[in-house]
């Protein structure tokens, strides 16, 4: 039973990174820049040194793009 348990934990935590890695590269590729403008023309280091972070928070990235392309559309 408590192998049943630990799997299915494991398979929760690996959907959620999946989510995260995949999240994660369309960030960088388009919403980066538009949610922190400070960003803009940085180098791939500085990606590669963010990324393990935004595959953990993802959610919350995802959050904060949204609002951010919710207040651009308003804003036109």
């Amino acid at each position: 039973m408590l192998q049943i348990i630990v799997m299915i934990l494991l398979i929760i935590v690996a959907l959620y990174l999946i989510c995260g890695l995949l999240i994660s590269f369309f960030f960088l590729a388009k919403g980066l820049s538009q949610i922190d403008e400070g960003t803009h023309g940085t180098g791939i280091g500085f990606r590669i040194i963010i990324l393990p972070g935004m595959i953990v928070f993802w959610p919350v990235l995802l959050k904060k793009w949204l609002e951010v392309r919710r207040q651009s559309e308003h804003d036109v």
